[in-house]
């Protein structure tokens, strides 16, 4: 395959971030008690076991999928432009949000400054970013080597359950999101490292795509995983079987979604264009106004599904509108979308 764009796998990167706005949408039915953490509570609990399945499910892949793909396009920045080259760009989107955007929130909640809140994720990534940079001026080679074997076929990529499955057990008692800076635990950590070089060895081995991209093979890994997924906490299995099974239905959802995708979306497309750029910037915008707005559907009366529905689509349209405003066609988005895809320039240039 060649280097170009892969519109599946920028779509279904997307897709992780925004799926996450109806998680945190759903937090003041599921658990309201985090809400005191921000001032706002709705006037009654309700139970809502339909979403509770929805958020369980795709609370098990979601991030494991986003780390993998983060590390797939790491991995193709890696390769044309370099380690100082990927590491710049890198502490200007990940670290510069984190600075930015992230001490704006702590204020807004009155938290310290090393409060991470709903962008812990990019402290993890940029640490693997960093760590990520030297690696590959140290033992690129070798790392190249074994993940071409990796990836020489799909039972081969099924091995990665091994070492998953222990890092999930390692870290299973630690894998809620950190509160802060402080709070970096070494294990979770060094499981999402673990998509994150999956993740560079799908781009070494990026020909088995169109292996994942065949119906026969992504229909059934991504419907056998998520049974798996919302079967696993029911089981009663001991332990070290628990580990090496919830680590498999994920290999296997996160397998089965970047086929899914790659087979349907794999042509330019504005509508996956415009998702892929916006959905970054709308991530990291949208806790405060759906979690408000979640809170008043219910306070108005409305059911909780409904509620929670209304308040990412709402939520949503908000934070686009914030998006366009104020970040687009400013020199903001040289966070989110990098220096030279900006429309902004300095000094005073634009993009044709």
């Amino acid at each position: 395959m060649g280097d170009g764009r892969y519109h599946g796998l920028d779509l279904l990167r997307s897709a992780a971030l925004l799926i996450g706005i109806v998680f945190h949408a759903a937090m003041p039915v599921l658990a309201p008690d985090y809400l005191t953490q921000v001032g706002v509570l709705p006037r009654g609990a309700h139970g809502a076991p339909a979403l509770a399945l929805l958020m369980e499910w795709s609370h098990a892949w979601r991030m494991p999928l986003f780390f993998l793909l983060a590390g797939f396009f790491a991995q193709m920045t890696l390769m044309r432009k370099g380690a100082a080259a990927f590491l710049r760009d890198r502490s200007l989107r990940i670290l510069g949000v984190l600075v930015i955007f992230g001490a704006g929130f702590a204020a807004l909640s009155g938290q310290g400054a090393l409060h991470l809140g709903h962008l812990w994720f990019l402290w993890y990534l940029y640490l693997i970013c960093v760590t990520t940079a030297a690696f590959w001026l140290l033992a690129w080679s070798g790392f190249g080597r074994m993940a071409a074997w990796i990836t020489a076929s799909l039972p081969r990529m099924a091995l990665l359950v091994l070492p998953m499955a222990g890092l999930h057990g390692l870290a299973s008692h630690g894998m809620g999101a950190p509160n802060s800076v402080l709070d970096t635990a070494f294990w979770p950590l060094a499981y999402f490292a673990l998509f994150f070089a999956m993740g560079q060895c799908l781009w070494v081995g990026r020909a088995r795509l169109q292996d994942l991209a065949k119906w026969p093979v992504y229909l059934p890994l991504a419907t056998m995983g998520s049974l798996l997924i919302l079967a696993v906490h029911r089981l009663g299995i001991p332990p070290l079987a628990f580990h090496a099974v919830a680590a498999g239905a994920v290999l296997a959802v996160v397998y089965g979604l970047i086929g899914l995708c790659h087979a349907l979306f794999n042509r330019p497309h504005r509508a996956v264009q415009f998702t892929a750029r916006i959905a970054y910037p709308v991530y990291v915008l949208h806790v405060w106004p759906t979690l408000l707005l979640t809170v008043a559907f219910l306070n108005f009366g409305l059911g909780p599904n409904i509620s929670v529905m209304l308040s990412a689509l709402f939520g949503m349209g908000i934070c686009i509108a914030i998006y366009v405003l104020a970040i687009r066609y400013t020199p903001l988005d040289w966070l989110f979308s990098g220096f030279e895809k900006a429309w902004f320039k300095w000094p005073w240039r634009t993009l044709a």
